[in-house]
């Protein structure tokens, strides 16, 4: 529109208010069009305070409030603009939202209007005395300047030509004309660490990222399970670490960080966790980010960050210690009853020897049941719990080198009689040239 093209100056024109007001559109439009491709929702609040005074008489108002209007109109009050009025809301009315109201820039239609005046004008005049900014002039001058015609509105008021945010979010008036607001209700912010909920969230998270990790390392560091870390947990600790300084940073830099960048590294996480955490290892589909109503996006993606962060940490493999006895016999207790019952057992067995000799040779000099009776099973040669080599590692098991695994058959009747009885008896029949073995019950 013409409205705001540039004014074409020439020499000797008859200068009009119009032909400033026409470079003033010009310029607002220039930096407008040239700085809102910068960042995605480049509006929202920036700073917001309500009088909580006023709250106790009905009355929704406010002491500071800043930011950008969805049209690009910077505003700052009471600093470059009035405070609104406040709004009166009656005794015992229902739950309804407050907005921050400003004219519309609408062609044709009148940009400022007399102070205190009634009119739709996004300006109100207001005279001032001005200093002289010259360091040698010490006198001032009236200056008649706009100052944005801020209000506040509720949802049942016509908001129709106004440009609006949403600032607050009344739950109901009581009869003693006290208002209560809904606390987890958060405007459109630019600034994430406008928004006081928002950044707990960021310090929420940290917490939960730090007590994981620190269990996870922990578990790993822990000398009867070290071995029995399979490789998602390292995976999931690398995950953790990765994220934890960049949170860190985040909580930190909140009030130069916009609400969409820490959506993209929410999301982007909890996408991640879900590989280790989610039953199917598919990201959850989480909410699309919404600028107006930034608590439908970021609740559900922190409660999909607190379930993940939160889930017991399941230990797929869990080493049974075998203690060294007469006879060549080794005994391994199993207190755990679901691991006895749910789990795989894998012997896992080194030697000085070829590791292809030792898959073969190893099964028919192994003697694996119950304590009580591995005596019987050596001496009259009966066969216990069948043992079958593995063509590889257990992916619940960390892979070694000239290791060589054998599974155990938990479904043959040696082995109910074995878990029964709580105790594993291993017995090799003769010694392999430096052999050592451990056993570990697999969960799948």
């Amino acid at each position: 529109m013409k409205t705001d093209n540039r004014v074409a100056w020439t020499e000797g024109m008859f200068l009009r208010p119009q032909h400033f007001q026409q470079a003033d559109r010009w310029v607002e439009r220039l930096i407008r069009d040239r700085t809102e491709p910068l960042v995605p929702y480049p509006w929202g609040l920036t700073q917001i305070a309500l009088d909580r005074a006023a709250l106790g008489v009905g009355r929704v108002a406010l002491t500071a409030i800043a930011g950008i209007m969805p049209d690009g109109t910077p505003f700052a009050a009471p600093d470059q603009a009035d405070l609104p009025a406040p709004v009166q809301l009656a005794e015992g009315s229902g739950a309804t939202t407050i907005y921050l109201a400003l004219p519309m820039h609408q062609a044709g239609q009148p940009e400022y209007g007399p102070e205190g005046g009634s009119s739709a004008a996004r300006h109100s005049r207001t005279d001032y005395e001005a200093a002289d900014a010259n360091a040698d002039a010490d006198f001032t001058a009236p200056v008649t300047v706009g100052r944005l015609a801020l209000s506040l509105k509720t949802e049942a008021q016509d908001r129709e030509g106004f440009e609006c945010l949403p600032i607050a979010r009344v739950a109901e008036t009581r009869a003693d004309l006290s208002v209560i607001l809904e606390e987890d209700m958060v405007p459109p912010v630019l600034s994430f660490g406008a928004a006081p909920r928002l950044r707990g969230y960021l310090t929420e998270l940290l917490g939960l990222l730090k007590h994981r990790a620190v269990a996870i390392a922990r578990r790993m560091g822990d000398p009867s399970i070290r071995g029995g870390a399979e490789f998602g947990d390292y995976m999931m600790l690398q995950a953790l670490n990765r994220a934890t300084p960049q949170i860190a940073h985040m909580e930190a830099q909140a009030a130069q960080l916009h609400p969409e960048t820490v959506y993209r590294m929410l999301a982007e996480l909890a996408g991640e966790l879900a590989t280790f955490t989610a039953e199917d290892s598919l990201a959850p589909d989480l909410a699309p980010y919404v600028h107006m109503t930034p608590e439908a996006t970021f609740a559900p993606v922190m409660e999909v960050l607190r379930r993940a962060l939160s889930a017991v940490l399941d230990q797929s493999a869990t080493p049974i210690p075998l203690e060294q006895r007469r006879h060549g016999v080794r005994v391994g207790m199993i207190a755990d009853a679901a691991l006895r019952q749910e789990a795989g057992m894998v012997l896992a067995a080194r030697a000085d020897i070829p590791q292809e000799q030792l898959r073969r040779a190893l099964p028919n000099q192994i003697k694996v049941g119950p304590v009580d009776r591995i005596s019987e099973l050596v001496n009259v040669a009966l066969p216990g719990v069948p043992v079958r080599p593995l063509p590889v590692a257990p992916r619940q098991l960390p892979y070694r080198a000239s290791t060589v695994y054998f599974e155990l058959d938990t479904q043959d009747e040696m082995w109910r009689a074995t878990s029964d009885s709580g105790a594993v008896a291993i017995h090799l029949a003769s010694e392999f040239p430096g052999i050592e073995m451990e056993l570990w019950g697999v969960r799948a």
